[in-house]
């Protein structure tokens, strides 16, 4: 039988023909190239030549080496995946209990949130336009746009408990509960999206 693999994900296919679409990245059929005898089929995707990333984008192939090179985006992103659970938590806490100490270590946490999705953003653009070649399909579309909404929804919240440092025992406090849910949200499906292209299951 044969094997076929995805050259955008690595996604490795067998069968006579490759798949219409490659069930983890959503790559056209095209986007296929047999894997013949002598060569071990990959089972994730390698880090791109340096040559290749200079033919795909030659002003930003050495910032694209060096994010590839040291693995930045994986590392980068789990910082927001690692805090905004505990920012919750400790907001949920801040509400229930009227706790101004928790409420101020969920801001803190929030601040950390702000200060590293600017990182997050640009080295997953560079990791999506270099090693996945700009493919423009669902999983890429849904994985960028969670991680805009986990932004814009940081510097609003950040914006609002600034203006209004009692936010958490107002009125509108369960109004800011709940886009503390949907930034968790989106960063966890974002996060579930980028594991399904690490472990292509």
């Amino acid at each position: 039988m044969k094997q076929w693999r995805c050259t955008v994900c690595g996604y490795v296919h067998t069968g006579p023909e490759p798949p219409e679409k490659c069930p983890v990245c959503g790559a056209d059929k095209s986007m296929f190239v047999e894997v013949t005898a002598s060569e071990a089929a990959p089972e994730a995707t390698t880090v791109p030549e340096k040559k290749d990333i200079q033919a795909k984008s030659p002003e930003i192939s050495f910032i694209a080496g060096l994010i590839h090179k040291f693995h930045a985006h994986p590392i980068t992103v789990h910082i927001p995946n690692g805090v905004l659970p505990v920012t919750v938590l400790f907001l949920a806490i801040a509400i229930l209990f009227k706790s101004g100490s928790f409420d101020v270590a969920a801001f803190y946490n929030l601040t950390v949130v702000l200060l590293a999705m600017p990182v997050v953003l640009f080295t997953g653009y560079v990791e999506w336009s270099t090693r996945y070649q700009g493919l423009r399909s669902f999983l890429f579309i849904t994985k960028i746009a969670c991680g805009i909404v986990v932004f814009i929804s940081a510097i609003v919240l950040f914006a609002w408990r600034a203006m209004d440092p009692n936010v958490s025992i107002g009125p509108d406090r369960y109004l800011f509960f709940l886009l503390h849910i949907i930034m968790l949200a989106a960063a966890g499906i974002a996060g579930h999206l980028g594991g399904k292209l690490v472990f292509k299951d």
